[in-house]
């Protein structure tokens, strides 16, 4: 893809994210990353039964790329109805070129911080499934 259809791409998805807002009905909600370093998001996760995501969202602010390639990222994910497992074999650099390494250039973990922060929920759903514990908690990772 060329340089100007990757930016074309990330900025597409900044002015008109798919999947932003809160999810009321998720049951785990992973916050990442840090508006001083290009921008944090919140994921949004309802996990469903034998491994299915049934629902997810983020919220967040920062740069183009960060914002826009979370989008892309559970644009993927839900249009392609990957599994928990399937999502965790996600390969960051894979999706980087996906995004554009040319658009993206040295900003590679503003690229990657929603797939990382949705692995993180992922992960969480996992823990919590193995030990339950109270519900829906806030979690954050850097």
């Amino acid at each position: 893809m060329a340089r100007e259809r990757q930016i074309a791409t990330l900025v597409e998805h900044y002015q008109n994210p798919r999947h932003r807002g809160v999810l009321e009905s998720a049951n785990i909600v992973m916050s990442g990353g840090s508006p001083e370093c290009g921008g944090s998001v919140e994921i949004h996760l309802k996990a469903g039964e034998e491994g299915r995501i049934q629902g997810l969202s983020f919220t967040g602010q920062g740069d183009i790329i960060s914002q826009g390639a979370t989008s892309m990222v559970l644009e993927q994910v839900l249009q392609e109805g990957l599994t928990i497992e399937e999502v965790l074999a996600l390969d960051y650099e894979g999706f980087v070129d996906r995004v554009g390494r040319e658009a993206v250039g040295s900003r590679t973990s503003n690229a990657t911080l929603g797939l990382s922060t949705l692995k993180s929920a992922i992960r969480k759903h996992q823990r919590d499934s193995l030990h339950p514990g109270s519900g829906v908690e806030a979690s954050h990772v850097l």
